[in-house]
């Protein structure tokens, strides 16, 4: 009876553990291809950042066994990452809560479409990731100026068997996917000729 009972508590712990969160790189400062002279970029206009709550407190979980799962932190990574890089595109990124609530010539809402992460069996595979992000450009009226889709993907060289390194390798490659498709996005930004018209108006 005592056997009994101490499998079944034990059990109870593993079903009830809470997932783990994966700790995530910085977000790094993105090395942008772009043709900074014509047009001029970053732009001389103020830009408002919009991230949504929604946004904000997405967390993805995968579930890698039957008593264990783990949660990336996409939302925090992805406010990180358009917060550090948009001023490469703009001359002044505020963050704001609305379109209409905002004093700038643009905003620019970010949108997670999707994300999907790959634990390898086996763990000596690599690591992948696949972030989608869907970028859209308003006046103060509302009224859209630009939408574009972005995919970015992450991949680690190589997997790893155990524990703390696998769950690095993890991170490893979403932060990966998230800063490829958030380089593509500004870069999107900052060849667009909607946002061109609007600084030489």
């Amino acid at each position: 009876m005592k056997t009994a009972t101490l499998i079944a508590f034990c059990l109870l712990i593993a079903v009830s553990a809470p997932a783990a969160t994966l700790k995530l790189p910085a977000a790094p400062e993105i090395d942008l291809e772009i043709d900074r002279g014509d047009p001029e970029v970053p732009y001389p206009l103020s830009a408002g950042l919009l991230l949504s709550n929604e946004v904000r407190s997405a967390v993805f979980v995968v579930k890698t066994s039957p008593f264990d799962r783990i949660k990336y932190p996409i939302g925090d990574y992805t406010v990180d990452l358009f917060s550090r890089n948009m001023p490469q595109v703009f001359g002044n990124v505020v963050e704001v809560d609305s379109v209409k609530a905002a004093e700038v010539d643009v905003v620019i809402e970010i949108a997670i479409v999707r994300f999907e992460a790959v634990i390898p069996h086996p763990a000596s595979n690599p690591y992948t990731a696949t972030m989608v992000y869907k970028i859209t450009v308003k006046d103060t009226d509302g009224e859209t100026l630009l939408v574009q889709t972005v995919t970015g993907d992450g991949q680690t060289s190589k997997g790893m068997m155990s524990g703390f390194k696998a769950k690095q390798l993890a991170g490893e490659s979403a932060a990966r996917a998230m800063a490829d498709a958030g380089r593509q996005a500004l870069e999107a930004l900052a060849e667009a000729p909607e946002l061109a018209e609007i600084n030489n108006a």
